[in-house]
């Protein structure tokens, strides 16, 4: 199945703007779960660093689904050392629907904060060594009491994204010792130049690439591209949704800004930067509904 669709934020329909507020709903309305610290030791030598938040399960209950988010260039921390808010709503919503989450710090564990000002050659810290983290964190999940290793899901933001789906092009080798199934991908705004270049075949998972049509950070057209490549073979899953009007970042809250610092974008002035208000409600809704169709329904609390 695929679908490709070019979406205008102002057009928003009722039903996911319902949609989006059950799925927040529940995560503003309590208190947040309290997350473990949690340490995978990496052949490398690197001990990753990990946040998990076990799905809220009772004694007897079936195990239940879990995903993977791989945070962007800047990291998983906001300036002041707390969980960004993006990934601290995100492991609320997911916890909420009843999902087991796993967040690593690929950054802070290689005693970095952010790469977003570091020019792609000169970073230290690539996709390649994000993919082994990512695959290292499977094998640690799908042993995990209660996360049924059938339904485990990866979720991935701009840097994330791209190692998201270098993770889905290596795995169509022989998978590592203990590495599950997966049971979907999400991805938003995530760099494919590389990609689309060498044509890259992937795992035949459902795949859902959220894309903003103004990103002059990660370009949305060689995804949209790309992905029409993998579309042309029979039976590949694969949805994209290209938001109007939007930057990267669009399913954040903060106010579109030109970031003068960023060196990896599509023009040397820098790169744009922010939410979308309408496309934030459209793929949050998008995100909720694939999760349901390729994880189920989770035990919520």
């Amino acid at each position: 199945m695929s679908l490709f669709a070019r979406l205008r934020p102002a057009l928003c329909v009722q039903r996911l703007l319902l949609c989006a507020a059950v799925l927040l709903g529940p995560a503003l309305a309590h208190a947040a779960p309290e997350m473990q610290r949690v340490e995978l030791p990496l052949p490398s030598g690197t001990v990753l660093r990990a946040h998990w938040l076990p799905a809220a399960t009772q004694s007897g209950q079936p195990s239940q689904p879990a995903v993977l988010a791989l945070h962007g260039c800047g990291g998983l921390y906001a300036r002041g050392g707390a969980l960004s808010s993006r990934y601290r709503e995100t492991a609320d919503t997911l916890h909420a629907a009843g999902y087991a989450v796993l967040m690593p710090d690929s950054f802070g564990s290689r005693g970095l904060r952010d790469v977003c000002q570091t020019r792609y050659s000169d970073r230290t810290v690539g996709v390649n060594d994000r993919v082994q983290d990512a695959r290292a964190a499977l094998v640690w999940l799908a042993v995990q009491p209660g996360v049924d290793a059938r339904r485990i899901g990866v979720l991935g933001w701009s840097n994330g994204g791209t190692t998201v789906l270098n993770l889905l092009e290596q795995r169509r080798t022989p998978p590592q010792a203990g590495e599950p199934p997966l049971a979907g991908a999400a991805v938003f705004y995530p760099g494919c130049v590389p990609l689309l270049k060498r044509k890259a075949e992937i795992e035949g998972v459902p795949l859902l690439m959220q894309l903003g049509a103004l990103d002059d950070w990660t370009p949305a057209q060689p995804c949209v591209d790309w992905a029409a490549t993998l579309t042309a073979r029979a039976g590949t899953d694969v949805t994209v949704h290209v938001y109007e009007g939007s930057y990267h970042g669009f399913d954040g809250t903060t106010p579109v800004r030109l970031r003068g610092d960023v060196p990896n974008g599509t023009s040397a002035q820098g790169v744009h930067q922010g939410g979308n208000p309408q496309a934030r409600t459209h793929s949050l809704a998008a995100l909720q509904a694939f999760w349901s169709r390729v994880l189920g329904t989770g035990a919520a609390p």
